[in-house]
């Protein structure tokens, strides 16, 4: 193994998947030579009346400054001939005036749907008769007049403003100093890719899309800078109104963001509005930044996708091609992978999803991260009294790598809708399916994401410490788990070239190197985990600070490790074959959709006959051919069957005694490595084991609200009113993860932690939410939100089936075995009144045996 990979390093990695560093020499050459010469036989390559050359430069005192301390040269390189020449100048004056004209006209006079919702409201209160028939008219003007009036006054805080070249680099020296010390590992991209894009946009300009995962704040920032030294226009970016901070919220509008609410909560006008700036910027081949996961990951896994932004683009496309009759337009979506060795909101993360309450985005916040930068605390390696590693005041930092996958045109993506669905004509954006469009770029998000070695390192140690139970172990013990981890990984990473260099590197690697570089990053990534480097000791003090690194990895392997643990659930019982473990995987892998991209997958080695023979060709698993005798005591577990109904076609329903001879129907499946298959099985038993924790706390605190609430109403006086009953009676999701979460740990119900961390309580709350099994509704302020639940005896059956997959249930497999039960389930989870029926089709033919 090189030794630039034990050190966790990304220098001997022999190939060009990460040559460029951004952080490296960037006021020195600022502008990075792409892997083809830029064209230069036009003076702009944007046709349109809005790009014009800016004439003149700003030469304040503080730009002044800035060409003096980076040399003028060097300074005067930074951003130069990028906009105009090959995308459009929208810091230029002319661009903002017709902008802002644009915005304004549409609100005042040129926007219909204003006018149509102006009408209908006053509408009802003519109705109503709050206003009389000749007061129509005057009403109107006056409620137009105050919508255009509060829609003006809410882009002055939320546009952006798009400020002088000089404004970019000057930001762009700030950010890259403060960067520099903040990340001295480095940024690390293909300088190939990004001359791929490049050179597919420049054949035809167009608004590129950039469509990155969202693990940190600094994705903004990344994509920025990443963007100017390789000669790209700066994105305009949908950014959360949490972020429109004083001052700070100036200075990002500046640089092209559109602060826009988490939700438009029935606003009537505010998407209209919204879709009016896009269409500008997007006419005007601007490129734009989407986080389609919405919000921030606190875990490591992708997120679902959002649909609001994708649904704004897809109808202005339409409206550009069909009503404006704009043949050329379209637009290019590049998915983007940032995949960070550790985020420096690692901290405030572990403490969200360990229950409390969010960290809110403040001036004095940012400016910390900042001042950090120059303030750093000492970088010394300190040690505990038992010689254990003590990281609690380390600034922790690493690498950031940042993968492009495949780009694609809207209207590629949509003339293939087309071909495969031609009794579909695409006019409207009901008829685009949106929900595909937004997996596609996520799939091709996880398809590119880059694994480095603190990940592998971290799904080792925590596949070890749920396979063994320990906490304290050598780190001589771990190695041959973290083998097998590197195999799985291997075998499942076909898309990566340097994914397979790294993990086959280590895998040839022997038990020294690859102690030296567990023990590394440990030392180097972890505050939690820590090492006694003398004694090859590793101490597990918090095991939920691994779950970000697994997650790194887990969507490579989540569909192996759901099989192998339904094998070690039936465990080389008559009832292991292929029908029943089908119809228990797709109960699994539905149950499981709000927290993997298990939709529009297609990928043929995560379908469960491909993983079943997989198995079987590594001998990890063998086939029992039916026709032959057998009794109980020549299997792992006796089988017990379930009783209850008579009417059940499964033929593993007859109840076999002790050494009584039993012929089974079908092939049924035996482990061989209880190891491998117990190692992969428990990365997959947090998911499952968190919805028991969620279903179990519901049904027992919405009891006792119920009660509480009876209780209330039978005390008070006729005179009292109780002005706000939801309060009392059901509870709101912030209060119920939190009891969820303090519950769980007071009473140690449960052996993982992270199985009660808040994300996956979330996801797994609105996926029954989305199975109408309970109900999240808002009181009529819209301030708070409440569960309700709605069907409590399948919500309680669908508990029991979760328990009885756990093996908490004493036994009793009655819910796993028998097809009446089974289908019973099914129909539970088939009630997604969200999933468009095509998907459900395709689903139960993927699960079809």
């Amino acid at each position: 193994m090189s030794e630039s990979t034990a050190s966790g390093g990304v220098d001997g990695i022999a190939n060009s998947d990460f040559d460029i560093n951004i952080l490296q020499d960037p006021l020195v050459d600022p502008s990075i030579d792409m892997k083809f010469p830029l064209p230069i036989d036009r003076e702009t390559y944007i046709d349109s009346p809005n790009n014009v050359k800016t004439l003149h430069q700003s030469f304040n005192l503080l730009h002044s400054a800035y060409r003096f301390f980076t040399g003028s040269q060097n300074y005067d390189k930074i951003y130069k001939d990028v906009e105009y020449k090959y995308f459009m100048n929208k810091h230029d004056d002319s661009f903002k005036k017709k902008f802002k004209d644009h915005i304004d006209g549409k609100l005042e006079r040129d926007d219909p749907k204003l006018d149509e919702i102006v009408y209908n409201l006053i509408n009802q209160e003519l109705n109503m008769k709050l206003i009389k028939a000749d007061e129509f008219k005057t009403r109107f003007k006056e409620v137009k007049d105050y919508m255009v009036k509060y829609y003006k006054a809410q882009n002055e805080i939320n546009l952006p403003t798009f400020a002088s070249h000089q404004f970019i680099r000057s930001a762009y020296v700030t950010v890259m100093t403060i960067m520099q010390k903040l990340f001295p590992k480095g940024i690390w991209v293909s300088n190939q890719e990004m001359s791929n894009l490049f050179q597919k946009y420049i054949q035809n300009p167009m608004s590129i899309i950039w469509s990155p995962s969202h693990q940190s704040h600094l994705d903004y920032v990344i994509l920025h800078l990443l963007s100017i030294r390789f000669n790209i226009a700066t994105p305009s970016v949908i950014a959360g109104e949490n972020l429109n901070v004083a001052i700070v919220g100036n200075l990002l509008k500046k640089l092209g963001a559109i602060f826009i609410p988490r939700s438009f909560n029935n606003e009537l006008y505010t998407e209209r509005n919204l879709n009016n700036v896009m269409e500008f910027l997007l006419v005007n081949n601007t490129p734009f930044e989407v986080f389609i996961e919405g919000t921030r990951s606190r875990d490591g896994k992708l997120l679902l996708p959002k649909y609001g932004i994708l649904k704004s683009m897809v109808s202005i496309y339409l409206k550009q091609r069909y009503e404006e009759h704009n043949a050329s337009f379209d637009m290019l979506f590049q998915p983007l992978g940032v995949t960070y060795e550790r985020i420096y909101e690692n901290d405030s993360f572990l403490k969200e999803l360990k229950g409390d309450d969010k960290t809110q985005e403040s001036l004095f916040g940012i400016v910390s991260i900042a001042a950090s930068a120059f303030f750093p605390k000492k970088d010394e390696l300190i040690y505990d009294k038992q010689g254990f590693n003590d990281n609690s005041t380390r600034n922790l930092t690493g690498k950031i790598f940042v993968k492009l996958g495949q780009s694609f045109t809207l209207s590629e993506f949509l003339a293939n809708e087309q071909r495969q669905h031609r009794e579909i004509d695409i006019k409207s954006e009901k008829d685009v399916n949106l929900k595909k469009l937004g997996f596609k770029i996520l799939h091709e998000v996880n398809r590119i994401a880059f694994i480095p070695e603190v990940s592998i390192i971290g799904t080792a140690l925590q596949a070890y410490t749920d396979y063994s139970g320990k906490t304290l172990f050598t780190t001589r013990e771990m190695i041959p788990t973290l083998r097998l981890v590197l195999k799985l990984l291997l075998r499942e990473n076909e898309s990566s070239v340097t994914n397979k260099i790294i993990l086959q590197d280590m895998l040839d690697a022997n038990e020294e190197e690859l102690e030296m570089v567990t023990k590394y990053c440990i030392v180097s990534f972890f505050r939690y985990i820590k090492v006694n480097e003398e004694k090859n000791l590793i101490k597990i003090e918090s095991p939920i600070e691994l779950l970000y690194y697994k997650n790194l990895t887990i969507h490579l392997i989540i569909h192996k490790c759901i099989t192998m643990y339904l094998l070690l659930l039936l465990d080389g019982d008559y009832s292991s074959n292929r029908r029943i473990l089908g119809k228990l995987f797709y109960i699994v892998t539905s149950t499981l959709k709000n927290e993997f991209l298990f939709d529009y997958d297609e990928n043929p080695r995560n379908r469960l006959n491909f993983i079943l023979d997989d198995l079987l060709e590594q001998g990890i698993i063998s086939r029992i051919e039916p026709g032959k005798a057998i009794t109980n005591s020549e299997t792992s577990t006796p089988f017990v069957p379930n009783t209850t109904s008579a009417s059940s076609s499964s033929s593993t329903t007859t109840l076999v005694d002790d050494n009584e001879e039993y012929i089974p129907e079908l092939p049924y499946y035996k482990i061989e490595d209880r190891q491998y298959v117990k190692t992969f099985a428990n990365l997959a038993k947090p998911f499952i084991e968190s919805y028991i924790v969620l279903i179990t706390n519901i049904l027992e605190m919405t009891t006792n609200l119920a009660n509480n609430y009876a209780r209330a109403k039978s005390q008070q006086s006729h005179s009292k009113i109780i002005l706000d009953d939801e309060e009392l009676k059901y509870p709101t999701t912030k209060g119920l993860l939190k009891y969820i979460i303090d519950q769980s740990r007071k009473k140690a119900r449960f052996k993982s932690l992270e199985s009660i961390n808040k994300q996956y309580l979330v996801s797994d709350l609105y996926y029954l939410n989305n199975l109408q099994l309970v109900q999240i509704f808002k009181n009529k302020a819209k301030t708070k939100a409440f569960v309700q639940i709605l069907n409590p005896k399948d919500l309680d059956i669908l508990n029991q089936f979760l328990m009885q997959v756990l093996n908490l249930s004493h036994g009793d497999k009655s819910l796993l075995v028998d097809d009446v039960n089974i289908s019973y389930i099914i129909d539970i989870i088939d009630k997604n009144f969200d999933r468009d029926a095509e998907q459900i089709r395709r689903s139960r033919r993927n699960f079809k045996l």
